[in-house]
Order: C-alpha cells, then sequence, then structure tokens
C-alpha cells in the first residue's frame, strides 16, 4: 500500500519554475535518495513534503490522509490547521545546517519538542532521551552545549531531536553538506543504523556512495523534473538518461 504520495507537485518562486510536475509513490519503511545537481530542486520538493514550502499545484497524501490537493480550476486547497499539525507531526525532519538551540544543553535541545508540542512530561521524555542518544552515541555529551560539539556531533543530535517525537518518516536535507569530509561518516553511519530499523527515509544527499549502499530507490532530479529513478543499481549501473549518466561520472 502507498504510504506517501506526492503527484503533479508543481512550485514556483516568482517567475521560476522550481517543480514541474513532480510526482514520488513510497511505501512504508522505504528508503528514497534523491540526488542532481545544486539548484535541480531536491531540497524545494523535500520541503513541500514537510510543510515549510506550499506547492502551486499537485497533491500531497500521507497514509490516505489528504494535506494538500488541487482541483479542476487549479487551486490549491490544504487540510485544515489540525490535520496539517497531526500529519506533519509523522514526519521528522534533519537540516544541513543543524538548527539546534546554542542556549540550551544537548539534552535541553533534546527533550524541548515533546516537552511543548506533545506536552509530555520530562520525567517520561528522558528515558527516550537517553535511548536515543545513546543510540547516536553522545549521551555523555548530553550536558554540553552545541558550541561545544563538532559539526557531525551536532548534526546526530539533530538526528536524534527529530527521532524524540517518535516520527513514521524522516526526511534528511543535505545532512552532511556543512560538515567537513571526516566528520560525515559518523554522521552517515547513524542514517545507516535507521535504515536497518526500516524507517521510511526520504534523503536529499551530494554523498553518492552513501546513496547507493542505503538506498532501496535513487531518483535522479535536474531541472526541477525527475530525469530518471530506479533501483541503485540501475541508476548507478546502467543509467539510460544521458543527463543522468554525465552527472555520476562527475560526482564518483
Amino acid at each position: 500500500m502507498t504510504f506517501i504520495s506526492m503527484q503533479h507537485i508543481e512550485k514556483r518562486f516568482g517567475d521560476q519554475e522550481v517543480l514541474k510536475d513532480v510526482s514520488l509513490e513510497m511505501k512504508r519503511g522505504e528508503i528514497v535518495s534523491i540526488i542532481g545537481p545544486s539548484g535541480s530542486g531536491k531540497s524545494t520538493f523535500l520541503r513541500c513534503l514537510g510543510q515549510l514550502e506550499t506547492i502551486d499545484g499537485g497533491t500531497i497524501t500521507v497514509d490516505e490522509d489528504v494535506l494538500a490537493s488541487t482541483d479542476a480550476q487549479g487551486i490549491v486547497t490544504y487540510a485544515d490547521k489540525s490535520k496539517a499539525h497531526d500529519i506533519l507531526l509523522r514526519m521528522g525532519m534533519v537540516f544541513q545546517s543543524f538548527n539546534l538551540f546554542p542556549h540550551m544543553t544537548v539534552l535541553e535541545n533534546i527533550m524541548v519538542a515533546p516537552r511543548m508540542v506533545k506536552g509530555m512530561k520530562d520525567k517520561d521524555i528522558l528515558p527516550i532521551a537517553e535511548r536515543l542518544l545513546t543510540k547516536v552515541g553522545l549521551w555523555e555529551k548530553r550536558y554540553g552545549y552545541p558550541s561545544q560539539l563538532s559539526g557531525g556531533q551536532k548534526q546526530r543530535v539533530a538526528i536524534a531531536r527529530a527521532l524524540t517525537m517518535d516520527p513514521e518518516i524522516l526526511l534528511f536535507d543535505e545532512p552532511t553538506s556543512a560538515l567537513d569530509p571526516e566528520l560525515t561518516g559518523e554522521v552517515l553511519k547513524t542514517i545507516k543504523g535507521l535504515a536497518e530499523d526500516h524507517m521510511t527515509m526520504i534523503i536529499v544527499t551530494h554523498e553518492m556512495n552513501f546513496a547507493r549502499d542505503v538506498s532501496d530507490r535513487v531518483i535522479f532530479m535536474a531541472d526541477g523534473i525527475i530525469q530518471e529513478e530506479g533501483t541503485p543499481e540501475q541508476i548507478y549501473g546502467n543509467p539510460t538518461s544521458p543527463r543522468t549518466r554525465a552527472f555520476l561520472e562527475s560526482m564518483l
């Protein structure tokens, strides 16, 4: 059964058409990586699902709950605030820039969302925070501040923070692009661990080898459209689009 459905998505910024009739369907537990050159629309597409951007056309459905739809006149209608909020709670998003609160400790950064959004008590959040920080290898840093962490550690805290909300879907927007190369591996290892747990994930990334290793399906986007999609074996081993082939040759 289809878990995530994004059909005929269109998005414009002024006169610039960023997404041109882009569609994606995913099953629960599937891992999809989106690759492509800068400016291809990858991150915008992800942000449309995460409700950080509104669409100008198309339909978005999560587990049969309609987030946005477009009528015959081309008018986009979003779900009411309560339903949209419920859909959003089913997703966690990890950004390239970490977005940690600098005045809060690692533990406070982890605990704030369940407390503020779900109204959970600290005594109930603490064991969850301990489990997740241990999972990403940072429980010993729980009383440290973001300024005392490396970039890789900050990103692992951001992943743990997203997981505290118990999302069904994780969205990663270039999770390693702000990191030095030697710090990238620890973040990718954490994401691979989530893949082994069969978390539904969409990963926008420039890490070609990682996308090949972790994904069930790889999508190549350029010029605001999906140029090609398939299994990692198909995309990396025998791409049919000359555009895909040229991109991979430049990256690998």
